[in-house]
């Protein structure tokens, strides 16, 4: 692997919030495309602008997609004089509705993945909004603190100065816990972890921010405010049925409170879900749900789920 990582893999915007919270990295990618944008909100630790790649580049074929780094992670800071000021899912689900009224979209689709799941389903109770949500896909989430072996894996910081090997092995057991084990010992996978690990190592994130938002998902319960979502909005929970990082049974709390969301389980995958299966099946199940203006059946749903292949089409 090379030793460098250029940062971001690409031009991207900055947009400081006026009340001084922050300034965020974002990038709207397929920006021309005329079907409903698509806001991804991605989980703990991660860096948007780099984590959600390959898969946001093959969704933007179809519609506008709009990736960006959470508050003091990634290209996004936070002014020094309020970096140790503590912030709640509320907070990171304000910074959402921000960039959204920055970019100026009236209208849009949600995703949201494990910690952005959460952040997501925060949007989405909210009394009021400055734009509609169409869709919603709630990915390997909860709406409570989640049964995990995630925290266990989080690397501890250390104030010494690292070489990238020590880095490397500092942050591997946080990598692995997003697969299975079969995942884990499969050779053709080498490539997807040995990636993984080396974008964790070669970007921006602080460990007081991680160590915050863990903090943010030990204090999050978002269930009794799930049954004001509108049954006119369509909900895709997907979750696998072996994920370490946000276990399979924490749906139920979701499905629970959202009586009308649609759950797809994945037989045999992990936490990182996109990384099993190829970035155009997932756009294609995503457009199909995403494309139709009540969602779609559970039959429909059915018919898209994968043929298993030790973990690829």
């Amino acid at each position: 692997m090379s030793s460098a990582l250029k940062y971001p893999p690409f031009a991207f915007s900055l947009y400081t919030r006026p009340d001084g919270v922050g300034t965020f990295a974002y990038k709207v990618l397929g920006g021309e495309q005329k079907a409903t944008p698509l806001v991804l909100v991605h989980g703990l630790s991660a860096v948007g602008l780099v984590d959600w790649l390959p898969l946001a580049e093959e969704l933007a074929h179809s519609r506008p997609v709009l990736i960006f780094d959470h508050r003091g992670i990634g290209a996004s800071t936070i002014p020094k004089q309020r970096e140790k000021e503590p912030y709640t899912s509320l907070d990171l689900a304000d910074d959402v509705v921000e960039l959204v009224k920055h970019v100026g979209w009236k209208e849009m689709d949600l995703l949201g993945f494990s910690m952005g799941g959460m952040i997501a389903q925060q949007v989405l109770v909210a009394p009021r909004l400055p734009f509609k949500i169409r869709h919603a896909v709630l990915a390997a989430t909860s709406a409570k603190p989640a049964h995990s072996d995630l925290l266990q894996a989080i690397p501890s910081p250390s104030s010494a100065p690292q070489t990238i090997e020590e880095k490397i092995k500092l942050v591997t057991p946080f990598i692995h816990v997003g697969y299975d084990p079969a995942f884990l010992a499969e050779g053709k996978n080498k490539p997807t972890l040995e990636r993984r690990i080396f974008e964790s190592v070669h970007t921006r994130r602080p460990a007081r921010t991680v160590a915050q938002q863990v903090s943010v998902i030990a204090g999050y319960d978002v269930r009794p405010l799930l049954p004001t979502i509108p049954s006119t909005l369509p909900v895709l929970l997907l979750h696998g049925t072996l994920d370490r990082s946000v276990y399979y049974t924490e749906a139920k709390y979701i499905l629970r409170g959202i009586k009308h969301a649609k759950l797809m389980s994945f037989e045999g995958i992990g936490h990182m879900w996109y990384d099993y299966y190829t970035p155009s099946y997932w756009a294609h199940l995503l457009n199909r749900f995403l494309d139709a203006p009540r969602g779609l059946s559970e039959g429909e749903l059915s018919a898209l789920l994968p043929i298993r292949r030790g973990g690829k089409l």
